[in-house]
């Protein structure tokens, strides 16, 4: 192969280089801002423990083997269903020192303020972590306005209040917790999001679901933000 030959294969290829350089950046561009800030994924896991949460779904194998340094438990759902498993795991979670605590996932249809009786009921004041809210989705057939529904978790938010004395903590999704405003709630958050970052403030990461000592299966593997400890989550009465 000739000079002349050689150095044009060389040009080709830096144009062809360059050309895909270029291409690449713009591709980077053009990706919605959101799904970079959300969908990045988590390298490091955090060294500080870990809690995990449970509901009938989960079997635990033997309790004794637990490691987590805090477990919350499914406690109600809507304004009639009770997890099968609370009282149980809770049992046997305080008779293990480990410290529990109760969430309860609301559904559109029925009232916020039957959700919170409901609970109340179910779960009393024997928690050691403060009451957890789970809003994720809008019942199927049971649609509300962006507006009547930040009302109706912001009565089950006020009427925590009333009653514990705490406003719960509330369990969502990033894009979830944007869509409706629930920042304006001034509530603790726990992030939904799975295997990515979380970028606003937050309490809780639900970081990602993966085996644990004495649990079945996979679980949900929570961690603390670096900048809090478990006293943050403490339910003081």
């Amino acid at each position: 192969m000739n000079k002349k030959v050689l150095i044009l294969l060389s040009l080709i290829f830096v144009v062809l280089f360059v050309l895909l350089g270029v291409y690449c950046s713009y591709r980077d561009e053009s990706i919605p801002m959101i799904e970079k800030q959300y969908h990045s994924t988590v390298k490091n896991e955090s060294k500080s423990g870990y809690g995990i949460d449970l509901s009938n779904h989960n079997k635990v194998k033997n309790w004794s083997e637990i490691e987590a340094d805090f477990i919350i438990l499914k406690a109600t759902e809507g304004s009639t269903f009770t997890d099968k498993q609370f009282a149980s795991y809770r049992a046997k979670a305080i008779e293990l020192g480990i410290p529990v605590g109760a969430y309860h996932f609301m559904t559109t249809s029925s009232s916020a303020d039957k959700q919170f009786k409901h609970f109340s009921r179910v779960v009393g004041d024997s928690i050691d972590i403060i009451p957890v809210l789970d809003v994720e989705i809008q019942t199927k057939g049971y649609p509300m306005s962006a507006n009547e529904y930040f009302k109706h978790i912001e009565t089950f938010v006020d009427m925590c209040k009333e009653y514990y004395g705490v406003k719960p903590i509330i369990y969502s999704s990033q894009w979830f917790y944007k869509k409706y405003n629930l920042s304006k709630l001034g509530c603790l958050f726990w992030s939904g999001d799975v295997d990515c970052n979380v970028n606003i403030p937050y309490v809780i990461h639900q970081q990602t679901i993966k085996a644990v000592p004495g649990v079945a299966g996979k679980v949900d593997y929570d961690v603390l933000n670096p900048n809090c400890n478990l006293d943050t989550i403490l339910y003081k009465r």
